[in-house]
């Protein structure tokens, strides 16, 4: 048998595992393996994402998680590459969650089987080093999948109680004149009846995914990045619960049919824009003194 030719046996160590090319060339292989594991689940995620308001950030989340691995690449390149086995264990979970999740109809388990994929295949390629790199990417992505339809029902109902008692407080004080019954109120001029979209829910999710962005760019320690996202909830409730009592003003000072018209429509983006100012405003309050000099 004649010997390897130099070129051919210079090439074999960049192929090793746990060399540069031998792990992107095992990830890509991975990533080929995935595109058609996970074709089904990202058809249905992609009309979830058309179809349901309340996911409708969806197709921004992924498209941000490239963005922050992007900001840590010279972390990723400074990182050494140590394949650890133990990857291979959460990749069989995610494995049994996907097999699972088709067998008993479940659209979000398969959908959450992608984060302990994507960490398993990153521990079992690149090792630990890269692996922490990116696990916040990699989390991140829980914000583009689906929740439980009992989770969001009860979710939803929750908000929007707490809302419409809010509001209707808030309008009264403003010599609103109305009766509550359950989520129907009845004005002078009309009838309002806040549906699940009236909930808040779409807005607290986009916020919340927008404040762990916000959070995991934040100097200083966790404490700070804690209150970041935390923020995230009282400012979307209070918005919301602002966009209701001016929609009830309009109802009764102008008339029910312009409150539910185009202002309706328009105004819970400019809710949420002002919301996320305010997300701003938390995070720069809290940036550390230093910090904040230099910006």
């Amino acid at each position: 048998m004649n010997a390897p030719s130099p070129s051919f046996r210079s090439a074999i160590p960049a192929l090793r595992p746990g060399s540069v090319a031998g792990s992107w060339l095992q990830a890509a292989i991975g990533a080929a393996l995935l595109a058609g594991v996970y074709f089904r689940a990202a058809a249905e995620l992609w009309t979830v994402w058309l179809t349901n308001d309340n996911y409708s950030h969806g197709p921004l989340v992924p498209v941000t998680a490239l963005v922050l691995v992007w900001l840590r690449r010279r972390d990723l390149a400074a990182a050494p590459l140590r394949p650890d086995p133990r990857g291979v264990a959460l990749i069989a979970l995610a494995c049994l969650m996907i097999v699972f999740g088709m067998r008993a109809d479940l659209f979000a388990l398969e959908g959450y089987s992608i984060l302990p994929m994507l960490w398993g295949m990153s521990l079992a390629f690149f090792g630990g080093s890269v692996t922490r790199v990116l696990a916040f990417p990699i989390g991140y992505l829980v914000f583009m999948l689906t929740f439980p339809p009992f989770l969001m029902n009860t979710l939803s109902y929750a908000l929007k109680e707490i809302t419409v008692r809010l509001s209707t407080q808030a309008a009264e004080m403003m010599g609103v004149t109305l009766q509550r019954s359950g989520m129907t109120l009845y004005l002078e001029s009309g009838v309002l009846r806040m549906e699940n979209p009236c909930s808040g829910l779409r807005s607290l999710l986009a916020l919340l995914a927008t404040g762990a962005v916000f959070a995991h760019l934040q100097p200083g320690g966790w404490v700070r990045r804690a209150l970041v996202l935390a923020a995230a909830v009282p400012i979307a409730m209070f918005g919301n619960a602002c966009r209701i009592t001016l929609l009830i003003l309009i109802g009764h000072y102008v008339g029910v049919k312009e409150a539910t018209g185009a202002f309706h429509d328009w105004s819970g983006y400019v809710i949420y824009l002002i919301a996320l100012a305010g997300l701003m405003g938390v995070r720069a309050a809290l940036l550390p003194r230093g910090a904040r000099e230099r910006a």
